[in-house]
């Protein structure tokens, strides 16, 4: 059996594969329900328990390539600082915990193991499990946060290390976003 042939059966027969469809079929209705629904309406219209509405919210956009900057954002907006750094940093870090557990059954599904002679050697030197690199990672816009979560998980970096980490690591982009948030509201 030819490795293409290989690769796309274990693609087919991944739970993984159809996780992330899943997520970006999810994200994509999100992205909708948000574009007709203001989320200062949410808050207004449900009060405390909208946190049960758009945290969720947050997590799903955090797992798609779809913005979950503005939840950060608007955290700082309806909520202030505080409270907003803390619900857009727990959507952030259950949305690391939940890529990293995908890289993790990706390695399994994917028979990573076996792959690693593939990859170019100045990328298998990068120090995927070392803690400065997990922590650091997460401050690249955009993608940092996906790198740093579902690549960790697909090399077998040590769930441990990871858990803190990630807490340590989602931080600073939470206040950052967040203050702009509060910022907003604040000078306009």
């Amino acid at each position: 059996m030819s490795s293409p042939r290989r690769f796309s059966t274990r693609l087919i027969r991944s739970p993984v594969f159809y996780t992330i469809l899943v997520i970006l079929v999810a994200g994509w209705f999100a992205m909708q329900w948000l574009a007709e629904n203001d989320i200062a309406q949410i808050r207004q219209t449900y009060g405390l328990n909208a946190v049960a509405i758009l945290l969720p919210t947050h997590v799903l956009m955090a797992l798609t390539p779809f913005p979950s900057d503005l939840f950060s954002i608007a955290n700082g907006a309806l909520y202030g600082v505080t409270i907003g750094t803390g619900l857009s940093w727990i959507g952030w870090y259950i949305a690391a915990l939940i890529q990293f557990g995908l890289g993790r059954r990706a390695r399994k599904d994917f028979d990573l193991e076996q792959e690693v002679n593939r990859i170019p050697s100045w990328l298998r030197g990068v120090p995927v499990e070392h803690p400065l690199y997990l922590i650091c990672i997460r401050q690249v816009p955009w993608l940092g946060m996906h790198i740093g979560s579902f690549v960790p998980g697909a090399a077998g970096v040590n769930w441990r290390r990871f858990l803190w980490c990630s807490a340590i690591g989602t931080f600073p982009g939470s206040l950052l976003m967040t203050a702009i948030g509060a910022g907003i509201v604040h000078w306009s």
